[in-house]
């Protein structure tokens, strides 16, 4: 295979990320990838310098979003952003990404382009939007470029998380069990993911069964819209499993052993069919 030259392609070892003050959440996303996918980026300080100024072409320097060099789109890359500028490099440097991983970049890196290009200016809600945060961060915060681009680091850390989980939710959701519940369609589940729940009634599911295989978690899950009345399913799970805290939420759509919230319940060892045969008697 023939090798990609660039100008950056041997990094040295310690490198400054700079753009330019108050900087937009593509510039940031910017930095996000650097810092994550490349190992000499990873403790990586920052820089800001004027918009004015040209990318000198400093070899422990990356210029992102600004200077007119590789990483910045204002020297005539219609369509781009800084984000996708870094982006088609780090893919260069890290082909090693998972499927998951990199499906969950192709979402985060699209939606700060469309971000950055204005395509998001009509959305409902805007003023809950990152960028919209962003802007009140950096008044809020005597206008520190510095302390808004560690904010806007950590947004993107949990929502790449979230776009990661979706990903890998979709995985595992192809080794459902599928079964007929009291109250209507449900379906059983092993995965770590976040909204499984909410997944499955997008699907019209009315009743998830979830084994959370990372954290021993064991839930019942049913749709607020839905009939369902998991009492019966509570005091069965006390007979069988006595030794295991199970909690049942007031609203009776929600059976739960061990969650975030409770971290020294005694979590349930049952196994997914198990659990789901909890429901065959209910309603018979």
């Amino acid at each position: 295979m023939k090798a990609i030259k660039t100008v950056r392609d041997r990094l040295p070892k310690r490198v400054t990320l700079v753009t330019h003050p108050r900087p937009h959440t593509d510039d940031i996303a910017g930095f996000w990838l650097f810092r994550r996918y490349l190992p000499e980026c990873a403790r990586s300080p920052f820089r800001f310098v004027s918009s004015k100024e040209k990318d000198p072409g400093r070899a422990n320097e990356i210029w992102v979003g600004v200077g007119r060099g590789r990483f910045d789109e204002h020297k005539g890359d219609i369509g781009e952003c800084a984000a996708t500028l870094v982006y088609k490099y780090v893919q260069e440097r890290r082909p090693d990404l998972s499927d998951a991983e990199r499906r969950a970049l192709d979402r985060l890196v699209a939606w700060v382009r469309d971000e950055d290009t204005g395509l998001h200016d009509l959305d409902r809600d805007r003023e809950f939007g990152v960028m919209s945060i962003l802007r009140s961060y950096f008044d809020a915060h005597k206008h520190d470029s510095k302390e808004l681009t560690r904010f806007g680091l950590e947004i993107l850390d949990g929502i790449f998380a979230s776009l990661l989980s979706t990903e890998r939710l979709a995985e595992d959701w192809e080794r459902r069990v599928e079964f007929e519940s009291p109250w209507g369609r449900a379906v059983g589940l092993e995965t770590a993911a976040y909204g499984a729940d909410d997944y499955a009634y997008t699907k019209g599911y009315q009743l998830l069964v979830l084994v959370n295989p990372e954290r021993g978690f064991r839930h019942f899950r049913a749709s607020a819209k839905s009939t369902a009345d998991l009492s019966e399913a509570y005091e069965t799970l006390m007979r069988l499993d006595p030794k295991s805290d199970w909690f049942l939420h007031h609203s009776k759509k929600l059976l739960l052993s061990g969650s975030d919230v409770a971290p020294d319940s005694k979590k349930s060892k049952l196994g997914l069919r198990d659990l789901i045969r909890v429901l065959q008697p209910i309603g018979e």
